[in-house]
Order: C-alpha cells, then structure tokens, then sequence
C-alpha cells in the first residue's frame, strides 16, 4: 500500500518591517562578502523595501530587496526600481524561493507604478535572471560612487519590463547613485 501524496504549501512572501546584517545572516550566516561582489571594488547602498520567506520554523529562508533608482539612459532622465539583496539560505536553494521573492518584489514594483526593474548580478546568475524575463542592457553602465568618483559597472546589468510593451531606451546609461 503507498501512503498517500502530501501536499506542500506554497511558500508565503511577506514585506519585512526591516532588513539587515542581522537578517542577511539568519539567511546567509556570517561572512563579510556574503554576495561575493567584495572584487568590484564598489560601495552599494541599501534597499529601502524588503520581502522575505520564512520556513514553517520562523526562520528567515529567503529575501528580496527594492529601491528606487534614478538613472539616466540617452540623455533622459527616468526612475526604475531597483532589486538586489536577493538571497536563499544554502540549505533551501533549487526550491524556487528566489523565484518566488522576486517574483513578489516584481509584483511590489509594478504597483508603484515603475516600468523597468534593474539589478545587476554576478555572471554566473545572469541565466538564473533571464528566466524570471530580466534582459542584459547591452551597454556599459556608470555608477556613482562615494566622493563623487564614477565607475563603471563590472557586474552584469540586467533589466526587466513592468509593464507590457516597455523596452528598454537606446543610449548610455548612468545610474545617479551609489548602485544597489
């Protein structure tokens, strides 16, 4: 006789009254790089608005993070919302937990009324990205950094659509803040 077929529970994103070291290590543990970009060289700043997944233990398991970024992109002036800080406990990877908090920050971004979403990855997470619609912006991107230096972005730079039809403007980009 075979037991029967336990369902699983869809896991539930929620928004995070906050986010911090303290969170990214109930996630990630401790670790001073924990996203591996520490080789750019660059200072990144914060998200302002936070999703996360909890396992049925209340442990923290996943998160996704937003902000609004000001850009420039062929000489015009827009905002898009930026993601990043996206992570997933070790120990729950290939479940489709970043799939889902990002899905749900996606969600979150189209609500306030933005057209693109930006982040910017480690090459090796570029495929991940693109299966969830993110494309590469084909051109390099500049990034401000503290006292005023400019740099260009080392890490891939990916977009994606909020709304239907947005494609992605022709013309350099420069992103007016630290990136996220």
């Amino acid at each position: 006789m075979t037991e029967p077929a336990t369902a699983i529970a869809a896991p539930v994103v929620e928004r995070l009254a906050q986010y911090g070291r303290t969170e990214q290590q109930e996630i990630l543990g401790p670790g001073d790089d924990p996203y591996g970009v520490s080789y750019t060289g660059l200072s990144f700043r914060s998200k302002e608005i936070h999703f996360g997944v909890r396992a049925a233990d209340g442990r923290l398991v996943a998160h996704a993070g937003l902000v609004p970024l000001p850009l420039t992109v062929g000489g015009n002036d827009l905002t898009v919302i930026g993601v990043g800080g996206v992570c997933v406990a070790p120990d729950r990877r290939h479940g489709g937990l970043a799939r889902t908090v990002v899905g749900a920050a996606l969600d979150h971004g189209r609500t306030l009324g933005h057209r693109y979403a930006l982040l910017f990855c480690r090459p090796p997470l570029a495929a991940f990205y693109r299966g969830l619609g993110f494309r590469e912006v084909a051109r390099a991107v500049t990034v401000e950094q503290p006292e005023g230096r400019l740099a260009e972005m080392p890490l891939r730079t990916m977009w994606a659509p909020l709304v239907v039809g947005a494609g992605w403007p022709e013309g350099p980009v420069r992103l007016r803040s630290l990136p996220m």
